[in-house]
């Protein structure tokens, strides 16, 4: 983006903490409120965090607050956690959506994580309906081996389109096609929210923990589910924020090697 004066980025600063809390609070208030609380740590919260890179165009706001959802959760950073929760359903994500989001880190991140994350969302989507009782959420579809091998198989070969040779298959020993089933034939084949989302949660996740060959071969995937490069630019930008630095350089390293690949 070109260079800004800080009026402007303040003021994109303030409406991006006005739409993450449903227009309910004046940006310029909350601003001051962060400053008052947190310092200098306030001020780039809102002339960097919200201003520089939550305004960005790459990427709509919805698809941000699923990113950084995933990565808080990743992280296990609950009490943000839960402001974004709050936020993302104020930029158009589903309590579906949401809830899916800690179904696939369940296979990414870890059940541990997945869980505490689903408890302060439940908090949160109590709080908004305003009752002590939610709603029961589906539980998923019961399948046999055989339909789950062969749903594996489907996301399987979609994945591994322009995958380099070799891929990032390990054998787990016996092990192995119950986790491909699991992963593949359980978890990716859901239809709660697209194969294109499902890869930014992945990414997202994966670049959180530091993981290069995984990320790799599911940036790849990411591009073959509709997700584009500029996308995937931002999801590192967004882990810069979120991660730090130097995991965000590493995923950058990662994406432009899937790139370069794919140009040659």
């Amino acid at each position: 983006m070109p260079r800004r004066p800080h009026s402007e980025r303040r003021a994109s600063g303030h409406d991006v903490l006005s739409t993450l809390r449903g227009g309910s609070v004046d940006g310029a208030d909350a601003a001051a409120a962060a400053e008052a609380r947190l310092g200098a740590l306030g001020s780039y919260v809102v002339d960097f965090a919200l201003g520089d890179v939550w305004s960005r165009p790459g990427l709509s706001r919805r698809d941000r607050s699923l990113i950084v959802i995933t990565m808080l959760t990743t992280l296990n950073q609950l009490n943000q956690l839960r402001s974004h929760v709050d936020g993302g359903l104020n930029h158009g994500l589903t309590r579906t959506e949401v809830e899916e989001v800690f179904v696939q880190l369940a296979g990414y991140a870890g059940f541990p994580r997945a869980i505490d994350g689903m408890t302060v969302a439940s908090e949160v989507f109590r709080e908004r309906l305003g009752s002590d009782e939610l709603p029961p959420s589906e539980p998923a579809e019961y399948k046999e081996d055989d339909r789950r091998s062969a749903d594996a198989r489907s996301v399987m070969d979609r994945m591994s389109e322009n995958q380099p040779p070799g891929g990032v298959g390990v054998s787990m020993g016996d092990f192995t096609g119950d986790a491909c089933r699991f992963a593949f034939g359980d978890l990716w084949s859901r239809d709660q929210i697209s194969r294109r989302d499902r890869s930014l949660v992945v990414c997202s996740t994966l670049v959180t923990q530091d993981k290069p060959t995984e990320l790799r071969f599911h940036l790849q995937a990411a591009l073959n589910h509709g997700v584009t490069l500029d996308e995937l630019r931002e999801l590192m930008i967004t882990a810069i924020v979120y991660v730090g630095f130097p995991t965000g350089v590493e995923g950058f390293r990662s994406l432009a090697e899937v790139e370069a690949r794919s140009e040659a």
